[in-house]
Order: structure tokens, then C-alpha cells, then sequence
């Protein structure tokens, strides 16, 4: 494995840097559509042809944390950037929003666009719906790639507890208080500070306020999943982690290599909570050998 993904390294470094410079225009090339899934609608982008991927964003992100990465994996791979279920272009029924539900919609998404053998590319909260979503819907994933997140049932949660105060004013900024607030919770996600840029705040208000109900449910849900059920995963797995990620501590990296089986784990210095968006090209030297041995196997 390590003889194949150094060959394919020195290979797609060119494509990377190539590809890159022209992620503007590609991006803006992807096609958006509509699928009714359990009778709600469900909004998506895609790209590029081949093997689907399913780019699944975090609690605070959307396609907006994706598209530097879209053009290169859309070179080999069909490329879908899917909004959850209450959040962004989907529907945002009247309900309460956790890890199983949007699993239950990423599953039946899968099956509207009648997809086999996906890859699964979640970062966050998006890794915690691919992880759940392999255990308890595994016949539609082949592959996850989880970046920054996993799925871990936490010992101290108790969904009975009222919030506390804390919490209640940390879910206030989270769900799009003001741009103030908005910019100094961007700033912790990532190593730079320096790349929050006011269109980036703008942009991230916008995204959070017309998906708070979704996301203040969801902010304390946290995983689901068990280390018994984490050790049920039998897919080829990549874990890709910023290593001074200040919202998951790199630790959650190594304990979910060693959970999943016959897993690998990339460490990206010099980034935080958003590697594909803070070190673009180590991500992708990460991803896409990764990906071309899936097409092996």
C-alpha cells in the first residue's frame, strides 16, 4: 500500500497545482438539482463524472468549505456536494435534528439518485453522519474518507439535561448572533487567523442564520456511535486531521485509526479544524492516492 500511494504522490502533485489554479473556474461549472427524499426536498451540486463522492459539510459549513478541493477530485471522480436535511438548500421541516435522521436522509438521497458504491467525504458533523451512517446503513457506502470528526458517543452526554447557561450562549453564536461573534468562531477553526476574510464572516452568517434550527439542535448532539459499533466499520477508511485543530484534538484521529480496521491516518501540518480549505494541496496529496486505490480493490 505504501509502495502505491508514493508512485501516485510525485504522479498527481502536477494535477494538484494545475488544477488548482483553475478551481474559480470549475467551481462555478458545478450543476445544481433538487431530489425528493422521504418526501422533502434535498439540494445538491455536482461534477466531474466517474466513481461518486458525497461531500458532506460540517455543522458550520457548506459548499462554501469544499470548492478549493471540487476540481481535482472531479477529474476522476462524480463529485456531489449534498446539502443535509435542514440545512442550506434543503428543506428544513418542523422537527428535531439529529444523527439519525440525517443519516436516514443521506441514506434515502443515496438511493434517489440511484448511486452504488460511494465514497463518503465528510468533514465534522459530516464525518459523524458518514461513520453512523456505514454502521447502520452499510450497504451504501464503500469508502469514507473522515476529516476532523467522527462519531464518538461522548460518556458525559445526557440529552435529559436542560442546556446550561454556557451552552445556551454559545448555541445563541453558533446559530448567527452577529458578525462579531460569527468572526471570532471562524478564527478558532482554524491555525491562521489571517484567512478569515470579511466575505468569509458575511458569507458564514448567512449560512448559519438560515440553518439555525438545524444547527442549534445539532450542536449538542454530538456522535452516536460506540467504540464496539466504530470497530463494526470494515471499509476502507482514511482519517485526515489538521493537527492544531483546536475544536477536535488530533487525538480523535489516532483513536479512530486504531478503532477501524485496516484504517490510515494523515496528520496536515499547519492546520486547523479546516484542512481542506487551510492546506489544499496536503489535503489533496492526502485524498486522492487514496482514492485511485480504491478503484483496485
Amino acid at each position: 500500500m505504501h509502495r502505491i500511494r508514493n508512485r501516485l504522490l510525485s504522479r498527481y502533485l502536477a494535477l494538484i497545482v494545475c488544477l488548482l489554479t483553475l478551481s474559480t473556474s470549475l467551481a462555478a461549472e458545478l450543476e445544481h438539482g433538487d431530489v425528493r427524499v422521504h418526501g422533502q426536498n434535498m439540494h445538491y451540486a455536482e461534477n466531474g463524472s466517474g466513481p461518486p463522492l458525497i461531500l458532506l459539510h460540517g455543522l458550520w459549513g457548506g459548499l462554501n468549505e469544499w470548492e478549493p478541493v471540487i476540481p481535482a477530485l472531479s477529474a476522476s471522480h462524480r463529485v456531489i456536494v449534498l446539502d443535509f436535511i435542514g440545512f442550506h438548500g434543503s428543506d428544513k421541516p418542523d422537527t428535531h435534528y439529529h444523527n439519525a435522521l440525517l443519516s436516514q436522509f443521506l441514506a434515502g438521497f443515496i438511493d434517489a439518485l440511484k448511486l452504488e458504491n460511494v465514497t463518503l467525504i465528510g468533514h465534522a458533523m459530516g464525518a459523524n453522519s458518514a461513520t453512523y451512517t456505514a454502521v447502520h446503513h452499510p450497504d451504501k457506502v464503500g469508502a469514507l474518507v473522515l476529516v476532523d470528526g467522527a462519531g464518538y458517543r461522548s460518556p458525559d452526554r445526557d440529552p435529559a439535561q436542560p442546556l446550561s447557561a454556557g451552552q445556551l450562549g454559545f448555541r445563541k453564536i453558533a446559530t448567527g448572533s452577529t458578525l462579531a461573534s460569527t468572526r471570532g468562531l471562524l478564527e478558532r477553526r482554524v491555525a491562521d487567523s489571517s484567512l478569515v476574510t470579511d466575505a468569509w464572516v458575511e458569507q458564514a452568517y448567512a449560512l448559519w442564520v438560515s440553518s439555525a434550527r438545524a444547527i442549534g439542535d445539532m450542536l449538542f448532539e454530538g456522535g452516536d456511535l460506540s467504540e464496539e459499533d466504530m470497530r463494526r466499520i470494515r471499509l476502507p477508511t482514511l482519517v485526515v486531521w489538521g493537527a492544531e485543530d483546536r475544536v477536535f484534538p488530533v487525538e480523535n484521529a489516532r483513536r479512530l485509526a486504531a478503532d477501524i480496521e485496516s484504517s490510515e491516518i494523515h496528520i496536515i501540518r499547519n492546520a486547523g479544524h479546516l484542512p481542506q480549505l487551510e492546506q489544499t494541496a496536503a489535503f489533496l496529496d492526502a485524498v486522492l492516492p487514496f482514492l485511485e486505490t480504491l478503484k483496485s480493490q
